[in-house]
């Protein structure tokens, strides 16, 4: 437990008011990065069970404080820590699983990491967040982005149920029969949902039998070579495979590196190794620093490369679809390239295959995803780190079709995110179900 918190009759877990001896220390520990918000709830509850989350949101109604839940507090704008009364999950973690049906229950401060190397014990697999520490509650909500989601699709249609308190301070259970309005939403409308999910019922998968990985570490001065055949071979490349493409200071270096990191996941080993043969073909393969192609890969690798950036620090991420051509984009990227505020900030590029959302918010996507990620330790460089990765998306929206949630930086820069019918719909749900305005939406400027 984080400080002291006075006693509540009614709420099992710990509960803080503004001014309280510990609420500072509760409302920072809400944010995972050093950026912490000006921006602080009238009250924390620090939930337990379901009741306590029942109870805190009728608690908010009856006091007229707006309601905001923070699950695994990973966004990255810190959307949880809004005025009103923030739920915060981290002391409510359950999971439980049934190899034999293949289903599971998570709540929303379950990691993906944790969750996933639960499963795989019973030889199955979740499409879990690519970065260890990621709450499964906001990573589903928004659609989720996880390993092997070329071939899966987004992680929330794996989501067949949910338990939501409503605005009205009941418990429901939903899916897509019943309640099916909510699980229409929770399919992709992110911190826009207008309750608070408490349990969220998956679909568990079989484990690929054969999960390689192979990585090249590039100089800089390749930049002509990678970078316009990365953006080209992407698109070809088979659904069982996971390409990355970051321009980043790896821990130890002092130079900025090109690094290509592709993992397979597949039947046989065999597989595996063809599906991840196109990027032995880069033009600039002999300059490479690095040169590891199709080895045997565990999750606990996958983790460690993906959360080498994931620097302690400052942090604000933006981004952007896109559909345009890699002769298109190459030259209006060199900018971006050329201005890194200092050596922990990098940039990644994620191609990515069309996800179909049955029954679900999420709607907006496109062949490739761009995202710059600024950090950074001094709070006198907040606004130049901010503008370096919000002013060139801000620079390059002419040839956006708007962001994903996972990254969201609304509060900075406004951009689509959802088709505009389904956006429709979701402002429509919301009306019906929360006339009053109890639970906060997204963050926006």
């Amino acid at each position: 437990m984080v400080g002291q918190s006075e006693p509540d009759p009614v709420v099992a877990g710990d509960v803080w008011r503004r001014g309280d001896e510990g609420y500072e220390a509760a409302r920072q520990a809400a944010v995972w990065h050093q950026l912490k918000p000006n921006r602080y709830p009238d009250v924390i509850v620090r939930v337990k069970n379901e009741q306590d989350v029942v109870e805190a949101v009728r608690r908010a109604r009856k006091e007229g404080l707006k309601v905001k839940a923070r699950g695994g507090g990973h966004s990255m704008t810190a959307s949880s820590v809004r005025d009103g009364l923030m739920i915060d999950f981290s002391e409510f973690c359950e999971y439980t699983i049934d190899p034999q049906a293949r289903t599971a229950t998570v709540t929303p401060s379950v990691t993906g990491d944790d969750f996933g190397a639960a499963v795989r014990e019973h030889g199955l697999f979740f499409p879990g967040g690519h970065c260890p520490g990621v709450g499964l509650g906001g990573f589903l909500l928004q659609g989720g982005f996880g390993w092997n989601g070329q071939a899966m699709g987004m992680a929330c249609s794996s989501v067949r149920a949910i338990d939501v308190v409503t605005a009205d301070g009941e418990l429901i259970h939903c899916d897509d029969t019943t309640n099916a309005d909510y699980m229409w939403a929770a399919r992709g409308s992110g911190s826009g949902f207008f309750g608070v999910v408490t349990r969220f019922y998956l679909d568990l998968h079989p484990l690929p039998a054969s999960i390689l990985s192979s990585l090249y570490a590039y100089p800089m001065d390749a930049l002509d070579d990678v970078l316009p055949w990365f953006l080209e071979t992407g698109p070809s490349l088979p659904r069982s495979v996971e390409p990355f493409l970051m321009c980043a200071t790896p821990p130890g270096l002092d130079q900025r590196l090109l690094l290509v990191f592709a993992v397979s996941f597949t039947d046989t080993e065999q597989q595996g190794r063809d599906a991840l043969a196109p990027f032995e073909t880069c033009p600039a393969i002999d300059r490479a620093l690095e040169h590891r192609y199709a080895k045997p890969a565990s999750f606990d690798e996958l983790y460690a490369f993906m959360s080498a950036a994931a620097v302690p620090g400052r942090y604000c991420v933006d981004g952007m679809w896109t559909h345009e051509s890699p002769a298109t984009l190459v030259p209006k990227f060199q900018e971006l390239f050329d201005s890194f505020p200092n050596p922990k900030c990098h940039i990644g590029f994620y191609p990515w295959h069309d996800a179909d959302v049955p029954n679900g918010a999420f709607s907006l996507q496109a062949p490739l995803y761009i995202s710059p990620v600024a950090v950074w330790d001094d709070e006198k460089d907040d606004a130049h780190c901010i503008e370096w990765a919000t002013g060139h998306m801000r620079r390059l929206e002419p040839y956006s079709v708007g962001i994903m949630l996972a990254d969201e930086n609304l509060v900075n820069r406004p951009a689509p995110f959802m088709a505009p019918q389904n956006l429709e719909r979701l402002e429509q749900l919301r009306a019906k179900y929360d006339p009053s305005g109890l639970f906060h939406s997204y963050l926006l400027s």
